[in-house]
């Protein structure tokens, strides 16, 4: 339990603080711009989400295991070059493209603020949080990306606040990720640049983040979609009122992520299934109900708090976003402590693509009837059926683990505390 405590303690307390703290900043800069812009400004976030999750390629889910089981401090260096000249590349292809699409849905008049946004966005998925927590080492993530990220966007609403420019505030961001990744590379391999891999390596790399980068690019189509399909379907006022409801939505997520990221390591090196992962499983229900009722019942009047009476989203906007809260921490753990550590990638593919079928379903279903509202509940959707594919996938592979254990009178095949 010491050790449970201390990797909540570790990967979840200040990464968790820093990662909500922007929502307060946020509140200096929706009361420094309009609707417009404030519309520009989600819009650049949830296309660059696309790309984000492009760039990652799927790191974050299968990099922190591969650098744990690295040979020595070299190997994990080796990884990581690879894995950064990989996402550099993709960085590069996608980003351009998202800007594109980011640039025709905003606002008119607010296309750089829309591409600035979605620029500083995407770098996102050049993040060496993966490393740090394959690395075991939560003061990486403490030094190089919350102090840093802090740092930089309170700069950048200080400046949006004096001069009233929105665009500061996504460009501030941006060139603080920039170099503070430089700075990490000195401090960490003495690299500027990670040194270049080789064409070995980089299809090395390339084969092992495919899988998982089909989980994330899908993970990411989803939970970025709502305020891009807003466009086409309402006006500016209401697509910014649905933005303060998403932008929440957003950031309370970081909360399950940091759950997972404590919990991850102290469930596997038991091995799959077992005590340890029913307390986590237990974790995160207790999280999703509490992070569902606070959304649902608080989410309005914070976002007017934070974001200003004029940005302030409604009751009914919230439904579809408790309860897609929910059903994402819900699913955490079956993702990451039994299926992809078992290799079951393509079921998580398969139950994301189900969700999205179904999501995308119920939208064409109630946004005709119910108005923008809609959305979120056919995002709610789309959750809620990834998560009944991961537990029906997670309990076919639990059977046949436990069957494997009886064929060959091994009881702890299946199971370890």
């Amino acid at each position: 339990m010491r050790a449970l405590l201390g990797r909540l303690v570790g990967f979840g307390s200040l990464p968790l603080l820093a990662s909500l703290a922007p929502l307060l900043l946020l509140g200096i800069v929706t009361r420094s711009c309009t609707a417009d812009e404030w519309a520009a400004l989600s819009i650049g976030q949830a296309v660059g989400s696309f790309a984000t999750a492009a760039t990652m390629f799927g790191w974050q889910v299968v990099g922190p295991p591969a650098v744990a089981l690295a040979a020595g401090e070299e190997g994990a260096r080796e990884i990581y070059a690879a894995s950064w000249w990989l996402r550099a590349g993709v960085f590069l292809t996608a980003t351009p493209c998202a800007a594109v699409v980011a640039a025709g849905l905003s606002p008119a008049g607010n296309a750089v603020l829309a591409i600035s946004m979605c620029a500083s966005a995407a770098f996102a998925g050049m993040s060496m949080t993966w490393y740090a927590i394959g690395r075991g080492r939560p003061g990486m993530i403490t030094i190089f990306e919350v102090i840093p990220r802090l740092a930089f966007l309170t700069l950048g609403a200080i400046v949006v606040a004096l001069t009233g420019h929105a665009v500061w505030y996504p460009v501030s961001a941006l060139v603080g990720a920039v170099g503070t990744q430089a700075v990490f590379h000195r401090r960490t391999f003495r690299w500027t640049v990670p040194r270049w891999p080789g064409r070995a390596a980089l299809t090395g790399a390339l084969r092992l983040s495919a899988p998982g980068a089909a989980v994330v690019v899908l993970g990411g189509v989803r939970s970025a979609a709502p305020i891009p399909a807003a466009t086409f379907v309402s006006d500016p006022g209401t697509v910014a009122r649905l933005s303060s409801a998403d932008r929440l939505y957003r950031y309370s997520l970081f909360s399950v992520s940091a759950l997972g990221d404590a919990l991850q390591n102290w469930v596997l090196e038991a091995g799959v299934g077992g005590r340890r992962h029913r307390i986590a499983l237990l974790l995160h229900t207790v999280l999703g109900v509490l992070g569902a009722a606070g959304l649902g019942l608080v989410g309005p009047w914070a976002t007017a708090v934070l974001f200003g009476d004029h940005l302030g989203a409604t009751r009914e906007l919230f439904a579809g976003y408790a309860v897609a809260f929910f059903f994402v921490s819900l699913g955490t753990p079956l993702v990451r402590n039994v299926l992809v550590p078992l290799g079951r990638t393509r079921a998580v593919v398969v139950a994301d693509a189900a969700g999205l079928a179904c999501g995308a379903g119920t939208a064409f279903l109630l946004v005709p009837t119910v108005g923008v509202a809609g959305i979120p509940l056919a995002l709610a959707t789309t959750e809620a059926a990834a998560t009944l594919g991961y537990a029906l996938s997670a309990v076919i592979v639990s059977r046949g683990l436990k069957n494997g254990a009886s064929a060959t009178g091994d009881p702890g095949a299946a199971r370890a505390d």
